[in-house]
């Protein structure tokens, strides 16, 4: 059975009630709670605000509050936090901090949380440098737009709304709904109305049937036929089989085919840009790291742990199979 961490820890309902809020507070400003105070502590180990900070502060800034807010996760979380402590604790005393092949691997993983750290730094560093000089990057952005407009080209596109009717019992039975429907609309009935009392689609509740503007290539084809085809506001369609079902359609409005402005794509364009620049400062540096001058490899150590390797894999697909 799960022990609460709370109770393991000693600590008191009122004072885990009064703990909860100050976690969430935490998780947006590191400094709303002393670092230092102490969550909860016994003879094998302790977790302070600090060890909450140091392991929270992995999720993206957005998430922590949100986090910390559920009672149910955070004091899972904090049951976790607590044991790894305890088990950790353990450990040392056991000895087995002191176990070479251990003791690597923590020193390996210790070295992939820098780099990790170091690779968010240089990251950071670029793409300040790429703020820094937005004008110079506005300006390559206009070049790219000027250059490659096609790819910020728009297809004719056109509003419809629509009223959904899926296929009853019979045949008979669709169409005369389908009808029904169709009828009510072409004598003037208000065709918002009608979709939400008619129409199958599921987000009739929430847009009335109105689909907005699209192009061609974002719906079913018999349905984008049909609606492309419409030329007059407020014309409405024929009955129209989708592999959805029948469709009543209402033309709205049409825009022709053209580009996206400058402005539009800006943000776009410039986003791609700065991605660029930090890739870019990344993959520097990893050249850096290679073309150092004082770099020395030993391939005889690596073609030798390739040939034990490659040796153990043969041995290990051709051994008999175990009786």
């Amino acid at each position: 059975m799960k022990i609460p961490f709370f109770r393991v820890a000693g600590i008191p309902k009122s004072l885990r009630v009064a703990l909860l809020p100050m976690l969430a507070l935490a998780s947006v400003n590191a400094w709303a709670v002393d670092a230092a105070a102490v969550i909860a502590e016994s003879a094998r180990a302790k977790v302070t605000v600090a060890d909450y900070d140091a392991e929270i502060d992995k999720l993206p800034p957005a998430a922590r509050a949100e986090f910390a807010a559920n009672h149910l996760r955070l004091t899972q979380f904090l049951d976790t936090l607590y044991a790894s402590r305890v088990m950790a604790a353990d450990a040392r005393k056991s000895g087995l901090d002191r176990d070479p092949v251990l003791s690597r691997q923590i020193a390996i993983q210790v070295d992939r949380m820098l780099a990790t750290a170091r690779y968010a730094q240089l990251d950071a560093e670029a793409a300040a440098a790429f703020d820094k000089a937005i004008d110079a990057y506005t300006a390559r952005a206009r070049e790219i737009y000027a250059s490659a407009r096609s790819r910020y080209a728009v297809p004719e596109q056109v509003r419809a709304a629509h009223i959904l009717v899926k296929s009853r019992a019979t045949e008979a039975d669709t169409q005369k709904r389908v009808e029904e429907v169709r009828a009510k609309a072409v004598t003037g009935a208000d065709f918002n109305a009608l979709a939400r009392e008619y129409s199958d689609d599921p987000s009739v509740t929430t847009n009335g049937g109105d689909l907005g503007f699209f192009d061609a290539k974002a719906m079913d084809p018999a349905f984008a036929a049909a609606a492309f085809a419409l030329k007059t506001k407020g014309e409405i369609s024929a009955p129209v089989k989708s592999t959805f079902g029948w469709h009543i359609i209402l033309f709205e409005d049409r825009r022709p085919a053209g580009y996206r402005s400058f402005d539009e794509v800006k943000p776009q364009i410039l986003a791609e840009l700065r991605q660029r620049a930090i890739d870019e400062n990344r993959a520097a540096a990893i050249r850096d790291v290679f073309s150092d001058p004082t770099l020395k490899v030993n391939n005889e150590i690596i073609e030798q742990i390739y040939t034990e390797g490659a040796a153990a894999t043969h041995a290990l697909q051709t051994a008999p199979p175990k009786p």
